[in-house]
């Protein structure tokens, strides 16, 4: 008797195991195919900050899949105790399928500096860091 509840109470396991995996792999199936691209029309960015002595360069690119409005907002900031501020904005911007900026800017040695860089293709809006 003890011997057949046991093999009742494994096959029952067995079977929720089974059936509950199922379940969770469809769930996950759907989760996935509900997905929206995140990227539709930006193809790719790239951002370049070089500082040799007090001299910044900046530069920036996005290429976009279709012919859109683009634009590139480069922002040049130091670093303060309170965070970063914003020392220098350059912005450029026209329709198609490719844009590119680049600026320059003398700095203070003293302060660290990061590149804040805005990329707009159509209605996507992605943001981008150099250090």
């Amino acid at each position: 008797m003890l011997m057949s509840l046991k093999k009742i109470f494994l096959a029952m396991f067995l079977i929720f195991f089974v059936l509950g995996g199922t379940l969770l792999c469809n769930a996950a199936d759907e989760t996935v195919n509900s997905a929206n691209p995140r990227y539709v029309n930006i193809l790719r960015n790239d951002v370049t900050l070089n500082i040799s002595g007090i001299k910044a360069e900046c530069s920036a690119s996005l290429r976009a899949n279709n012919s859109t409005a683009l634009k590139i907002k480069m922002e040049l900031q130091k670093s303060k105790s309170s965070g970063y501020v914003t020392v220098e904005t350059w912005t450029s911007s026209k329709t198609g399928t490719f844009l590119t900026i680049s600026e320059s800017r003398i700095i203070n040695i003293l302060y660290d500096y990061r590149l804040k860089v805005t990329f707009i293709a159509g209605e996507e809006t992605t943001v981008v860091y150099k250090y």
